[in-house]
């Protein structure tokens, strides 16, 4: 059974996985005509696409929409803009990396792999601003509030931004691990998974003057925090290379095993030799930091669940814990992380 369908048991996951499914077809509806007489044709959505091992991050979005009591029009229109900020981001992040995790597909050559997220960028673009005025003509949104959710399609997603394009240069420095974590890694992944709210609190829908509103938010950051830290522990080798902040990392190189800082200190990457990914697998020879790193994720994620199951989500004490084994295992496997990401 693939890893998280066993949240389909649960009404609200698999009320929300319903709207997600819609949301990607109707996107693909939006991208049709946008291309037309450009001589780039779409292909089909790609079956795998609309399934919960594909959508899990968004799902858990649109169900704190949910115990939010966001109503059913404006929730469908915020799921549907927080889909385009996942391709925006996605797009970027091919951009800044150098790969590619396709969100759109067409008949563009394969290995076309800049344009593709180039194209995405712009063609997303368009998109959202399509579902705007659809929301507009159906009455979801007044043109007032339209022009409020243009403003801050893009605020939403700059903090990350800014984090981003400061690594980009790759960076010197190894701070300590609360630094990196709580600073580095708070505005580049932890504000991302709080960016979908961002939305209704424009509208002035929530408010985070709201004690459940506030705990949602908190609770997002926190799950946030937790996938950069498994990321962080399976990209050590690649972080290394492109000399970005590492949370494994500034644990090795502030910790007390002088064994493995010395290791650290001394590792030279080669991306000529990284074919079959062993960088992926490089945390592996860092046993004491990484152990600590994957208590700090289980933590995060731990308090993340917590939160937002005292906030309404209903996840049992069982069911959280094996969300996170899950999502602990996949990442102890980054071969099957590669397709697993939802980002």
């Amino acid at each position: 059974m693939p890893e998280f369908d066993f949240l389909l048991k649960i009404a609200l996951f698999q009320k929300s996985m319903t709207i997600q499914k819609a949301v990607i077809h109707y996107f693909w509806d939006k991208a049709q005509p946008i291309l037309e007489g450009s001589g780039i044709h779409l292909k089909p959505v790609p079956k795998s696409w609309t399934s919960l091992r594909h959508n899990y991050f968004s799902v858990l979005f649109i169900t704190t929409f949910f115990i939010l009591e966001i109503p059913i029009q404006r929730l469908i229109l915020f799921a549907r803009l927080n889909h385009c900020l996942r391709s925006w981001v996605t797009a970027c992040d091919n951009l800044l990396d150098n790969e590619l995790k396709e969100i759109v597909v067409s008949d563009l050559p394969e290995d076309a792999q800049t344009f593709k997220s180039v194209h995405t960028l712009l063609l997303t673009d368009r998109i959202f601003f399509s579902f705007l005025l659809d929301a507009v003509e159906e009455g979801t949104i007044s043109r007032d509030e339209m022009v409020r959710l243009l403003n801050i399609s893009l605020t939403a997603i700059s903090a990350s931004g800014r984090e981003e394009a400061e690594e980009e240069g790759g960076v010197k420095d190894t701070p300590p691990p609360e630094q990196v974590l709580y600073k580095v890694h708070l505005a580049k992944t932890g504000q991302l998974f709080t960016a979908p709210l961002s939305a209704p609190l424009a509208l002035g829908d929530i408010h985070l003057k709201n004690s459940i509103v506030a705990q949602v938010n908190e609770g997002l950051l926190a799950f946030g925090l937790g996938c950069q830290i498994l990321d962080d522990i399976s990209d050590l080798g690649t972080d290394l290379l492109d000399q970005k902040y590492n949370y494994l990392a500034a644990l090795i190189q502030h910790g007390n095993r002088k064994q493995e800082k010395d290791l650290l200190n001394t590792f030279q990457p080669d991306p000529s030799e990284d074919s079959n990914g062993q960088l992926a697998g490089l945390y592996q020879q860092f046993p004491e930091a990484s152990e600590k790193a994957f208590a700090e994720a289980t933590n995060q994620l731990q308090r993340s669940l917590t939160l937002l199951s005292e906030a309404g989500l209903p996840l049992s004490a069982l069911n959280r814990e094996m969300f996170i084994k899950i999502l602990i295992k996949v990442f102890h496997h980054p071969n099957r992380l590669l397709n697993l990401r939802d980002r």
